[in-house]
């Protein structure tokens, strides 16, 4: 999208904005460890500015890939390199069906929508797919991690909204892996996501959320929510550098308080709707954004995240371009994990079933192209070019017929028939579709196995920690 030149401009400016302008940060024990590695911290104002020799030192000592092992080894994945993976949707307060319409989320909706996470397998780690607002704040996290390692034994996933949520929720990971916290912490098997308030301002659980789980030795997802127009100038160079400079202070943040803990280039940064003030998501400026976050996440040798975002109310036209879109440039920019791959409308408020399914199709078909295309004396075939010969059709040949039975090239939603045949089997929409599918999941749903000692494991320290009190709600 951009030349090398203009990367290292974008670059130089991001730094310039750490040393000039810095970064107002809510927390003092990270301001300490600023100004214990030489930054200038202006305490009136909360502000550090960061020097680039303390910037570059931290890139020198960020993973440029990592591996998450959750529970199940055999669901392990790595990001970095080439490799690409996928998250599901994560954070909604609501949810919503063709059935049962639109609702706040509970823990039962929370726990069917970890269960269309552990069936389909193009999501291969696992959100918060909604937030189960039935239950008490102080004990949220722990009914929902309970419901997340025991439904599914994919990654899992931790909200930094306080130290001890956190830390409760890490020990729980612990558990399921049959570990202490400190064995956890020497193989990363969670992750999360950093927020910025962006501009340049990190908060107290975001600030914390960066240091704690870098102790821990597990990933963040330093991610500035950037809406160029609103948060940032409105260009896309300027936001762009914003992107840079407030990740950067994540970077350095992280590898000062552990050198070597990973982290993620997070690019969700588009443009503003000026006529309703939300973010454009899956529009053409944020595909820009994304293509340039994937340069920068390569001049600095990070691991690159995006997401499936889109700005539609319901699963529709423009829910399904918006996705293609987003996950189009995703895989163009090289992402190297995809968050919120199945289930996000609503800009994020809610998490739709059908769009789950709906997502996945789209995943899975750039997983697909994503394959790389062999060119051999086998795949050229001409021996069976020459079998059929001038005017024939290859539909009954033996390499057809291998390659239309095997799944992967069954699409779940798209259908090619006429308008005849289409009408004949019900006439039914994409998204009507989808629910059918998503309801044949659920039935056919299958808990993933977990040794009963370590089920009781968990269950017994989800209720100390209720009896303890759970989490402080401030």
């Amino acid at each position: 999208m951009i030349s090398d030149d203009e990367v290292e401009r974008i670059h130089f400016a991001a730094l310039r904005i750490l040393e000039t302008i810095g970064v107002r940060c809510a927390v003092k024990e990270a301001r300490d460890i600023f100004a214990d590695a030489g930054a200038i911290v202006d305490e009136t104002e909360n502000r550090v500015r960061v020097g680039r020799d303390i910037v570059e030192a931290a890139l020198q000592t960020a993973p440029s890939e990592l591996t998450l092992t959750p529970r199940n080894g055999a669901r392990a994945v790595k990001l970095g390199g080439d490799w690409l993976t996928t998250a599901a949707v994560l954070g909604p307060p609501a949810c919503t069906d063709l059935i049962r319409g639109r609702r706040s989320g509970t823990l039962a909706d929370l726990a069917e929508l970890l269960k269309l996470t552990q069936f389909f397998n193009i999501v291969q780690m696992n959100g918060w797919p909604v937030e189960p607002l039935d239950c008490e704040v102080r004990f949220r996290h722990l009914d929902a991690a309970l419901a997340m390692l025991t439904l599914t034994d994919k990654v899992p996933y931790v909200f930094c909204q306080s130290r001890q949520r956190i830390e409760d929720v890490l020990r729980l990971c612990a558990i399921a892996r049959g570990e202490t916290l400190e064995q956890f912490g020497q193989r990363p098997g969670v992750f999360s996501i950093i927020n910025t308030n962006t501009p340049l301002q990190y908060d107290v659980p975001m600030t914390i959320g960066v240091m704690d789980m870098a102790r821990h030795g597990q990933p963040t997802l330093l991610t500035p929510f950037v809406i160029a127009g609103a948060s940032t100038p409105a260009t896309i160079a300027s936001a762009m550098a914003i992107t840079c400079a407030e990740v950067l202070f994540g970077v350095t943040l992280a590898q000062l308080v552990r050198p070597g803990a990973p982290i993620l280039f997070g690019c969700a940064s588009k443009n503003v709707d000026m006529r309703t003030g939300s973010p454009a998501y899956g529009l053409a400026d944020m595909m820009k954004c994304t293509l340039i976050g994937g340069q920068m996440a390569r001049r600095y040798g990070l691991p690159l995240r995006s997401s499936n975002f889109s700005a539609s109310n319901i699963p529709d036209f423009a829910s399904g371009y918006e996705s293609a879109n987003a996950v189009s440039s995703a895989v163009s920019a090289g992402a190297n994990l995809l968050m919120h791959v199945a289930g996000w409308v609503e800009g994020g408020l809610c998490s739709s079933y059908e769009k789950f399914v709906l997502d996945c199709e789209v995943a899975q078909s750039m997983a697909h192209v994503l394959e790389p295309v062999i060119v051999d004396d086998d795949t050229l075939a001409l021996d069976e070019i020459a079998e059929v010969g001038p005017g024939g059709h290859f539909f009954g040949t033996a390499r057809t017929i291998a390659t239309v039975e095997d799944a992967f090239y069954r699409p779940l939603i798209s259908i090619t028939q006429n308008y005849g045949a289409w009408m004949e089997a019900g006439g039914r929409s994409a998204a009507e579709r989808a629910t059918g599918i998503w309801q044949e999941a659920l039935r056919t749903y299958t808990e993933p196995s977990l040794d009963p000692a370590t089920a009781e494991a968990l269950a017994a320290f989800v209720a100390r920690r209720k009896e303890q009190g759970g989490a402080p709600i401030d």
